[in-house]
């Protein structure tokens, strides 16, 4: 009897330790997405018309990097951040899209449960004005149901500070 418990218990701490490695390799690279998509921001443009938009839930901005392709281009594009509305079984989505096509190659971002933005100009002074904007606090609620307790919700939070880095590194 005490080996069958204790085999049991051996499965039951190697789904948990799975199924938490699972979510934080996924928490793992939705930052890195998000971070990469940033930085790209204002490729080619003038300093101040970098941003097109910039809600507490949604971001725009404009950049002659073709995200879809991953090269420089010819042609300036709008990438637009937001949290897909309707939720699934795998929670809500983070959406990236490019001139309004969703970026297939960036993959959807799902198990989010809320996104929050915070900007800040170069010295790192909370602000509103677009044209000051070269960085942002990105606040993700992520949420995944729990295999053995769906009444109880892992729920983990990750908070990525991203640059626009070439707006950034021009100055002004």
């Amino acid at each position: 009897m005490m080996m069958t418990t204790f085999q049991i218990q051996l499965q039951e701490s190697a789904v948990r330790i799975q199924y938490v490695s699972s979510m934080i390799d996924h928490m793992d690279v939705a930052a890195s997405k998000v971070n990469k998509t940033f930085a790209l921001a204002g490729v080619g443009m003038p300093v101040d018309s970098v941003c097109v938009y910039a809600g507490t839930n949604r971001v725009q901005f404009r950049t002659f990097w073709n995200c879809d392709s991953d090269t420089l281009s010819a042609t300036r594009h709008i990438i637009e951040m937001k949290i897909d509305t309707t939720s699934t079984a795998f929670g809500k989505a983070l959406i990236i899209t490019q001139d309004g096509a969703p970026l297939e190659n960036l993959g959807y971002i799902f198990y989010i449960e809320a996104m929050a933005l915070k900007y800040f100009d170069r010295d790192g002074i909370e602000t509103a004005q677009l044209a000051d904007i070269r960085s942002a606090d990105v606040l993700f609620t992520f949420r995944r149901d729990s295999p053995w307790n769906p009444g109880s919700p892992l729920r983990s939070n990750l908070q990525v500070k991203c640059f626009f880095m070439n707006s950034y590194l021009k100055g002004a």
